[in-house]
């Protein structure tokens, strides 16, 4: 994993100070190396410049004082080819084309072999410069022929162009300035607030929606108005000279919408089709040059993975996970949060080494403004602490690739959300037969009927007028009323509704948790959690195109079986995971005391509430009801105050407010 910067400033007057402060804010994501490059746009000189951490001699970046209308930054994180021979920014042989590249690419080695056969010479053993050689043949055409998580930017000198991409499905993040004929990009929003000439306004809209839902979902937009991301499965094109930014969709998830009865001998061959496909996926996601471990939560989805690396490691060495698999849990005293249990069961099955942490309250009051300054945006909850200790643990040991099962719940409905949509959809097929087995077997299901019913009537959500559902909000929610009023009216309720307009099956539901209401912010979190440490995560259910189209191309009806959720991926590791973890019905993920954490430090966290927060927060009525307000708060799960104090906090870490 890596970390990418790049400046465009015309008539030549990007700063090379500016590169290196932009790119100098990513080193975590990168301690190995470091590269720049400087280009006269104008003249077409091209200067290689290097920085403390370089691994290749270069003129320094801070002695560089020449004019250059475009400069470029990269942080390394080596994880394959270690050698100084994967340094960037990285050329093609004859210097025309250069890239900066954060991500892998699990097929390169295909890749290198085809573009060999083709006469292309290669000098390293990386997929970057697979990826510099694909461009140089296919053009704009690599992005078909890549599997894995990326996101690059290629100077193309003779096109005059810069040609940017990010995966598929979101895994690896691309942020994006362009205003008054500047255009500037980087890994992490961070590096962005480096430049002088961003205007740090705050998206008022985008904050409202957080406060008033506590949703950190932003899409395209960021928490700056004038930072935006380049959505997933999406390219551009800047063209330099008329300095033009053309943003296109390349890829689009392709699934089922037709309902199909459930047939038996077409299920045993979908599971078998499943299980070929995951062993697969993880053979290419443990190849590396550098120590490779897994996540263990307890889950499914971990189980998963760690319990086909097993099997892997039962038929052949993998030298850089060694004689036994090392694996890493968050574990809590407190009931109903910790999966310890569960994690035990895996272990003991595989003989892992196993590695525990203990997140405590004390140790998130410690790091909390650490945790807000990594993630760069406000989050939903705390619950990501659990997965920032499990990186730092992981990091300590010197493993430096950790797989992670994130997306399996996108991927193989590990939702109990989705049970009302999967009725929904058998009954408006009639196919009442299947709607009866499931409704008979609704114990295996992780939902109640509570929940059930909630469910059936978010599904009528977005039929209800908005000026209603603020309404409705505001009764439920008490914490709005601290939301300054001037804030709350003057935008409406947009983010408060489902956005889940136009679902008629699982299928189409799932795809709309893999493209736009889930996934895309729980690896936005995995990459921030993962990059503070310097890991490279690794994600096979969410990055994997062989095997998400695949599972996209299966009909619900065999998603969802016998009332057990996550039916395919359970049935194709029956024999390789625990008798319990096969069974198991509940789902924590990664989950924190967030409640108890918060009131115990309640003191600490009220001195956040700057009056300089009165724009967006009714400060003085929050501090007045503090003690109250945190008392009220929900006893397990996401609270609904920690939208204000984390908002609170960003502003403080951020510098918007003293």
């Amino acid at each position: 994993m890596c970390g990418i910067t790049g400046i465009f400033s015309a008539p030549d007057t990007a700063s090379a100070a500016e590169i290196k402060r932009m790119t100098d804010a990513l080193r975590h994501r990168g301690p190995d190396d470091e590269g720049y490059l400087a280009v006269d746009v104008n003249r077409g000189t091209i200067h290689p410049l290097g920085g403390p951490d370089s691994q290749v001699q270069a003129v320094s970046v801070t002695d560089f004082h020449q004019s250059a209308g475009l400069l470029l930054g990269h942080r390394r994180l080596s994880i394959i080819d270690l050698s100084p021979l994967g340094h960037q920014p990285m050329s093609n042989q004859d210097g025309s084309t250069w890239i900066v590249f954060n991500g892998e690419i699990y097929n390169f080695g295909m890749i290198r072999e085809e573009l060999r056969q083709k006469g292309f010479e290669f000098r390293t053993k990386t997929d970057t410069e697979v990826i510099v050689a694909a461009y140089d043949f296919w053009g704009e055409g690599l992005l078909d022929r890549l599997d894995g998580m990326w996101a690059f930017v290629i100077y193309d000198h003779k096109r005059k162009i810069l040609f940017g991409s990010r995966d598929r499905f979101g895994v690896k993040p691309l942020y994006y300035y362009h205003r008054n004929g500047r255009f500037a990009f980087a890994s992490e929003v961070k590096s962005l607030m480096c430049l002088p000439f961003l205007n740090r306004e705050l998206d008022r809209e985008v904050l409202c929606g957080y406060l008033a839902t506590g949703s950190d979902r932003v899409g395209e937009r960021s928490f700056l108005k004038h930072v935006h991301e380049i959505p997933h499965g999406h390219a551009f094109i800047f063209d330099l000279r008329s300095r033009r930014l053309n943003l296109r969709r390349y890829y689009t998830l392709p699934f089922v919408d037709a309902w199909e009865r459930f047939d038996p001998d077409r299920c045993q061959k979908h599971i078998f089709s499943v299980r070929e496909r995951i062993f697969s996926s993880i053979q290419s996601h443990i190849v590396s040059d550098v120590p490779v471990g897994t996540c263990l939560s307890g889950g499914i989805d971990s189980s998963s993975i760690v319990c086909v690396i097993n099997t892997i490691l039962k038929k052949r060495q993998v030298a850089q996970i060694g004689e036994r698999q090392k694996a890493f849990t968050a574990c809590y005293q407190e009931e109903g949060l910790d999966e310890s249990h569960w994690a035990a069961c895996v272990s003991k099955s595989t003989d892992l080494l196993w590695h525990k942490v203990f997140p405590t309250s004390k140790d998130f009051i410690h790091d909390l403004e650490d945790l807000v300054y990594c993630q760069d945006y406000p989050f939903a909850s705390t619950s990501i602490y659990a997965q920032y200790c499990v990186t730092r643990l992981t990091a300590k040991t010197g493993v430096k690739v950790l797989l992670d099962g994130q997306g399996g719940d996108e991927l193989f409905t590990g939702y109990a959300s989705y049970y009302a949509t999967f009725l929904a959809e058998m009954a408006r097929s009639l196919a009442w037969g299947d709607f009866a087995r499931e409704w008979r077997n609704l114990e295996n299901a992780p939902i109640g009927m509570g929940g059930l019913i909630k469910d059936f009537a978010k599904l009528h959500v977005n039929l209800i007028p908005k000026r209603i559902v603020k309404s409705c909000v505001g009764a439920m929610r008490p914490e709005i009323r601290y939301i300054s009023r001037d804030l709350w009216n003057a935008y409406p309720p947009q983010n408060i509704q489902s956005g889940l307009s136009g679902i008629h099956s699982l299928n189409s539901l799932l795809d709309s948790f893999m493209n736009r209401v889930s996934l895309q912010t729980l690896l936005r979190y995995e990459d921030r959690n993962s990059m503070r440490f310097s890991i490279e995560a690794r994600t096979p259910f969410a990055d994997d195109k062989n095997l998400i189209e695949y599972v996209f191309g299966v009909p619900s009806v065999y998603k969802i079986h016998n009332g057990w959720s996550k039916y395919l991926l359970r049935k194709s590791m029956e024999d390789l995971l625990p008798e319990e973890v096969f069974r198991r019905r509940d789902k924590i993920g990664f989950a924190t005391p967030e409640r108890h954490w918060l009131a115990e430090n309640g003191g600490h966290l009220l001195q956040y509430l700057s009056d300089d927060l009165m724009p967006y927060i009714d400060v003085a009525s929050l501090r007045r009801d503090w003690c109250e307000m945190l008392a009220r708060q929900n006893k397990s799960g996401i609270t609904r105050i920690w939208p204000f104090i984390n908002l609170a906090i960003w502003m403080r870490v951020y510098g918007f407010v003293s």
